[in-house]
């Protein structure tokens, strides 16, 4: 994953109430997971290796964040345990085989998170962030983003 990426994650991320953040994991899972199979297929196995176990960090958040308070949870914790288990089949292995498997039950889940994630309306978590405005100035060629707020007091107060 790349610097842009990356920083589009984090705007992403400080905007999103919890549904949003859930959903936020589930894509960028996908952008390793596209990563690993692009370097799979371009044989670079070690940078393959590198972004499953990455793959593999993203759902033992998911897994360790589940509320069991909720029926669902168990089912959901079974279903990021088939998928640990074939991203690790991927890296023991070092090929795509258990990464493909892990990717239909990942595509899914994340469908419909996302789809959860429209529907809710809750405030974002972070609540004293800057704002970000893209648009107002073009560069050549590109789209200048200008940040407003507060910069010395800004994320979670304590």
């Amino acid at each position: 994953m790349n610097k842009d990426k990356i920083s589009a994650f984090t705007l992403k991320i400080a905007s999103s109430n919890g549904l949003g953040l859930i959903s936020i994991l589930y894509d960028i899972y996908e952008e390793y997971e596209t990563d690993a199979l692009d370097n799979f297929e371009a044989g670079q196995v070690d940078e393959a290796i590198a972004a499953l176990k990455k793959c593999a960090t993203v759902v033992g958040h998911l897994q360790k964040d589940l509320n069991f308070n909720y029926k669902v949870s168990g089912n959901l914790y079974a279903l990021y345990d088939y998928v640990q288990r074939n991203v690790s089949k991927s890296i023991y292995k070092a090929n795509s085989e258990g990464l493909i498997e892990a990717k239909k039950v990942m595509d899914e889940l994340g469908d419909a998170f996302e789809q959860i994630a429209k529907e809710d309306t809750s405030a974002p978590l972070m609540q004293n962030t800057q704002s970000v405005v893209a648009g107002m100035t073009y560069g050549k060629g590109s789209l200048n983003e200008s940040i407003l707020g507060n910069e010395s007091s800004r994320g979670f107060w304590a």
